[in-house]
């Protein structure tokens, strides 16, 4: 199969499955495969995107150790280092975003996960 082939098999309604062998995937030729996607996009889509954004709301001192990551406090980079940002910044930074066409706006932070009044201050 090609990824053109499935490609038409996906805009007549075949669902892929994980049990799916897509190995060819790893060998295909990239300008088909960008053909094939482009097609699904198409199909299913259209030529609109939908915008999102990122604020970063914690940043660096991350006690994971991601070597390919300017965050990680086991990195010696020179990754601005802030704990969690004031609310009003991150609403003010949605709000920027909201006016200018943005969609979804996601906050990002260093770390495995928020503490519970981070968290809070998340939401």
């Amino acid at each position: 199969m090609t990824p053109l082939e499935l490609a038409e098999e996906i805009i007549n309604g075949r669902r892929i499955k994980r049990q799916d062998d897509l190995t060819f995937f790893l060998n295909c030729d990239l300008d088909e495969l960008c053909e094939g996607a482009d097609r699904i996009r198409k199909h299913f889509v259209g030529d609109k995107v939908d915008l999102c954004s990122i604020i970063n709301g914690r940043s660096g001192k991350c006690p994971e150790d991601c070597k390919y990551c300017a965050q990680s406090a086991h990195n010696h980079t020179d990754c601005e280092v802030y704990d969690f940002l004031p609310e009003e910044d991150i609403v003010k930074a949605c709000k920027l975003n909201e006016s200018e066409g943005v969609d979804r706006f996601s906050i990002v932070t260093a770390g495995k996960a928020l503490t519970g009044e981070e968290f809070e201050k998340a939401v």
